[in-house]
């Protein structure tokens, strides 16, 4: 999805990983993260969000929750992490990153609710009265009023399977005054999901009808009971070239994740300021009649996967580059196919991906290099994908 473009824009992470593979440094099944890549993206996340006044949050799934990429990150002064599930929220919060949400898309189970609130978030989403008297209880037991945020959601709205769940706009109001019972708790404001997305025709990033839904809710809550709202949450598809469409709207924070390393889909149509800062490596294991075979263990099926580069050095690679076999969803992904066509295949060849993935779903490592972009890289940690350092 995104090789061509790396190709484009930064050939030289493309050198650097296959010069690691190729030297042993790093195994196949490992993505490489270009932290020259992902600073500058950050920073030029960083100054078009204060431009339009938004508050940012950085989400790490997609990079394996890694803490030294979310230091990282936050140096640049994106310092508070969303979390897409409490173990992320913790795994940051142990290298001592600040979570700002937690509970989005997945909500705090009952016996976790104890170890996210003693780490301080900024918010904790909900999505029913019972997980808000939940969090209620706990925080009284800690001595703290905890600032909660409600996902609401309406029959029209976009919801992707699995992550169904919130307040019905027609039951807010009845379900927010029951909360605001509780003393624990505080309904500091709103977010639903997802309400930015790339629309392929238009060519830009575009409202969905989630964002009526998140305004609506936003309003009775402010109008029929008084809640002066801190926080009207505008997730998915952040990025420099959207953030206008949040304060557009009448956004206040948005949670950009793919937007670090470039792997936004608006990139693959129009260049955008942040440049593609990661790819994945792998090595042909062994061929078989017309196709090439390729280790596997971090292929992400939403990826939209569609070739690679293929040789033992760059200048091969480029003058052969294989389109890739797409995979059965049914299958697991101990190999991904290539076709061989007409280009050449050795065992042992480097494989080089770039495409849109989620590492923290995969059983990839990750290898974070420093000085690709001055032509001093520099190999500083590899990690599993669940951001705990292998070596």
């Amino acid at each position: 999805m995104f090789l061509d473009i790396t190709i484009r824009r930064n050939i030289n992470l493309i050198q650097t990983a296959m010069n690691l593979h190729q030297s042993g440094k790093i195994r196949p099944n490992t993505y490489v993260l270009d932290l020259d890549g992902i600073e500058e993206n950050a920073r030029k996340i960083k100054k078009e969000a204060d431009k339009n006044n938004i508050e940012i949050y950085m989400m790490t799934k997609q990079i394996g929750r890694n803490p030294e990429v979310a230091k990282l990150i936050s140096k640049i002064g994106i310092n508070k992490a969303v979390a897409v599930d409490p173990w992320e929220a913790l795994t940051l919060a142990k290298s001592g990153i600040k979570i700002g949400n937690v509970g989005h898309l997945v909500q705090i189970p009952s016996n976790m609710i104890k170890d996210i609130i003693e780490v301080n978030p900024e918010v904790v989403t909900v999505f029913t009265v019972e997980k808000a008297k939940e969090v209620s209880q706990e925080a009284e037991k800690q001595g703290k009023v905890q600032d909660i945020i409600l996902k609401v959601i309406d029959n029209e709205d976009l919801i992707y399977e699995g992550q169904t769940g919130g307040f019905k706009k027609a039951d807010l109001i009845e379900s927010a005054k029951k909360i605001m019972e509780y003393k624990g708790v505080k309904i500091v404001g709103v977010t639903a999901f997802p309400c930015l997305l790339y629309d392929s025709e238009k060519r830009k990033v575009v409202k969905t009808h989630n964002v009526k839904t998140l305004l609506d809710c936003a309003k009775l809550l402010e109008e029929e009971l008084g809640i002066k709202l801190k926080q009207i949450n505008v997730p998915s598809a952040n990025s420099v070239s959207s953030i206008s469409l949040i304060k557009e709207i009448g956004g206040t924070h948005g949670e950009p994740g793919h937007a670090f390393t470039g792997t936004i889909p608006i990139n693959v149509y129009e260049e955008q300021p942040e440049i593609p800062s990661m790819v994945y490596v792998s090595e042909i294991s062994h061929c078989y009649e017309d196709k090439a075979y390729a280790y596997g263990g971090g292929y992400y099926r939403r990826g939209n996967i569609k070739s690679a580069i293929v040789g033992s050095s760059l200048e091969k690679g480029l003058d052969n580059i294989l389109n890739v076999v797409e995979m059965s969803p049914t299958n697991i992904d101990y190999y991904g196919a290539l076709e061989i066509g007409d280009k050449k295949v050795n065992i042992g060849d480097t494989v080089i991906y770039a495409f849109r993935t989620q590492i923290f779903v995969t059983r990839a490592e990750v290898a974070l290099v420093e000085g690709i972009q001055n032509n001093r890289p520099k190999l500083i940690g590899i990690y599993d994908s669940l951001g705990n350092r292998l070596r």
